[in-house]
């Protein structure tokens, strides 16, 4: 089990992103895991798409959402370079009006990762999967991916590693991840990143001068995300 129980205490209302369109998206309300709450998602799933990709969001009690800067940026190149071969999917957490629900410290927010992933895979047969996420939305989707065994590529941006704990076993191993981080990262060091990344096999890429929002240059983060996310459609 992983819990998420380091964090400074919350805003009594955190402020969220406003909604921002992607083109290409729709929205759907994706039915809770064996009948958790349901999801607010919007998705893109063009017909023969050879990959698939879901964003996860930062911390919800913290105002993270699927309109957050991290997962909108990656959402919005994803749009505007390979959209006619890839599908993607971003959602609100349980909690995160309008989802219904409420925060479950990162379990039932697993559980939230995989109804959305069994909501693609339904609406891009075939395609292969990686599971993408933003701080608290990394952790959650690299445990997803350890009960999504057909996920073959998990990329964690920013892992708030001094924020998280673990009770007893070990993090899953996918068959690819990939780890960045900023050189001024406030809540993951690039040390703590290295040895996250030496106990998962996963690559670390660093960025100098970027911090956990990647506030620098959210488009060149982006940028350096899709031959990781969507190899089968982009080069390094």
């Amino acid at each position: 089990m992983f819990r998420i129980d380091r964090l400074p205490p919350p805003p009594a209302a955190p402020v969220r992103s406003p909604a921002v369109d992607v083109a290409g998206e729709v929205e759907l309300r994706v039915p809770g895991l064996l009948g958790g709450p349901a999801l607010a998602a919007r998705m893109h799933a063009p017909a023969g798409a050879v990959r698939a990709v879901i964003l996860c969001h930062p911390h919800p009690l913290y105002g993270g959402s699927m309109h957050s800067p991290v997962p909108l940026s990656l959402a919005r190149i994803l749009s505007d370079t390979v959209a006619d071969r890839v599908a993607w999917a971003r959602f609100d957490f349980r909690g995160v009006s309008p989802s219904e629900g409420t925060y479950d410290q990162g379990r039932g927010e697993v559980d939230d990762v995989l109804a959305v992933l069994a909501e693609l895979r339904r609406a891009a047969p075939g395609a292969r999967l990686t599971l993408c996420g933003h701080s608290f939305g990394s952790w959650v989707a690299l445990l997803a991916s350890g009960r999504a065994l057909d996920v073959d590529r998990v990329l964690l941006l920013a892992p708030s590693v001094r924020f998280a704990s673990r009770d007893g076993g070990s993090l899953p191993r996918p068959p690819r991840s990939t780890i960045f981080v900023g050189d001024r990262d406030e809540f993951c060091d690039v040390e703590e990143a290295r040895a996250l990344a030496d106990e998962l096999g996963s690559d670390l890429r660093v960025f100098e001068g970027f911090d956990h929002h990647f506030l620098k240059s959210r488009r060149a983060m982006a940028e350096a995300a899709l031959p990781v996310i969507v190899p089968e459609v982009v080069s390094p």
